[in-house]
């Protein structure tokens, strides 16, 4: 963490302040003295996303950062992007799990075989698709079957 606040040119003190913040976020304070190898999946995962954020950025590009993870830890890291959102931070997220999508996203954009096939709130995505979820929207636009490549 140390490492790439030094990288971000975070300030010292400002750095550390934000290290036990995010740390005490992801529930990761009781094991930061731990080496990083010595994690889980899971931990490993949130810490990845303590260092995504350590400069505090106003843009975050995450890539599916809840893959791998319990529910409850995924649950701890939608809360925190959802704290991200109430301070004005714009977060580009890429999921798989159309739930997640649906209860963090503003706007979705669906990607099939590289083109971008609708882009809408969840809401709006639902009703024009007129399904119960965003699943279902994805399901309907790109295929019920699984595709040969």
């Amino acid at each position: 963490m140390d490492l790439f606040g030094d990288l971000y040119a975070v300030d010292k003190a400002q750095l550390v302040t934000r290290r036990e913040n995010l740390l005490d976020k992801m529930g990761l304070s009781e094991d930061a003295k731990r080496r990083a190898g010595k994690y889980s999946g899971g931990m490993k995962r949130r810490l990845s996303l303590i260092l995504a954020l350590i400069n505090d950025p106003q843009i975050a590009f995450l890539d599916e950062p809840t893959v791998a993870m319990d529910p409850q830890s995924r649950h701890s890291v939608w809360d925190f992007l959802k704290e991200l959102k109430k301070e004005n931070k714009t977060i580009i997220l890429t999921t798989h799990y159309m739930e997640e999508a649906e209860e963090l996203c503003d706007r979705v954009g669906i990607i099939d075989h590289g083109k971008l096939i609708a882009l809408g709130t969840p809401k709006e995505l639902v009703s024009q698709n007129q399904v119960k979820n965003l699943e279902e929207v994805f399901i309907k636009l790109t295929g019920r079957k699984i595709r040969e490549e």
